[in-house]
């Protein structure tokens, strides 16, 4: 059993393998838990969906991550597929779907800017939506090559990549964006958790959202910055 903290919220963990301590190791704590996650075996087995050889010691980081998204739910946080730079302070969350290039042009960033640019999370950090604004965390689910670091940072724009032969940005409407961004929020599959999804994804509709068709270069870095921060 271990505690951690994720989104400002502290977690007590009842694990059955040591893979997820060491897997959250950049988020222990000490404080005392507001609450506790536990997963049986049966919650483990039915992460494995694909039917692949994955190890019960990973499934089990599935699991509770699952469990966790849950109940932040209940303080209207929401796991996004992203991959998320913070750059002058604001993050900015390059969304698409799985193969798209979130992660290549986030690395792009990372070249472009160097030590400007502190990587947030690569896959499923969490967002905390308010009437007050958007807020991003890190979290140790960052994608295949781990990236992520335990921090926040205020959102200042969401991009929907595409590829294309050409760079273009442009800021699309709310009922526009709405589609896409539900389709990267974690949904628990219950009636309730789905109207309280609904409700922040339209908030999250209302920050500035691009879409971005780019190539693998320099200048599709170019062209987000300069209009994301043009005003700034």
């Amino acid at each position: 059993m271990f505690t951690a903290k994720i989104a400002d919220h502290t977690i007590e963990i009842d694990n059955k393998y040591d893979y997820i301590k060491k897997y959250y190791s950049d988020y222990l704590s000490d404080e005392e838990p507001q609450f506790k996650i536990t997963v049986t075996d049966e919650e483990i087995a039915a992460e494995n969906m694909d039917g692949g050889s994955w190890s019960a010691s990973y499934l089990e980081t599935l699991a509770v991550y699952r469990k966790i998204c849950e109940k932040l739910l209940e303080d209207d946080i929401v796991l996004f597929h992203s991959s998320v730079p913070k750059i002058n302070g604001k993050a900015i969350l390059f969304t698409a779907p799985s193969g798209t290039g979130k992660s290549t042009h986030s690395r792009l960033w990372r070249e472009r800017f160097g030590g400007r640019v502190r990587m947030i999370n690569d896959d499923k950090p969490l967002l905390k939506i308010s009437d007050e604004g958007i807020k991003v965390y890190g979290t140790p689910y960052g994608g295949k090559d781990g990236i992520q670091t335990n921090d926040c940072a205020d959102v200042a724009a969401v991009v929907i990549l595409h590829q294309a032969k050409e760079n273009t940005i442009e800021r699309i409407k709310p009922t526009e964006a709405f589609p896409t961004l539900l389709n990267q929020t974690y949904r628990d599959g219950t009636v309730e958790g789905m109207m309280k999804t609904l409700s922040l994804v339209d908030k999250l509709a209302h920050l500035p959202v691009y879409s971005l068709g780019c190539t693998i270069s320099f200048e599709a870095v170019d062209l987000v910055y300069n209009e994301v921060f043009a005003d700034r």
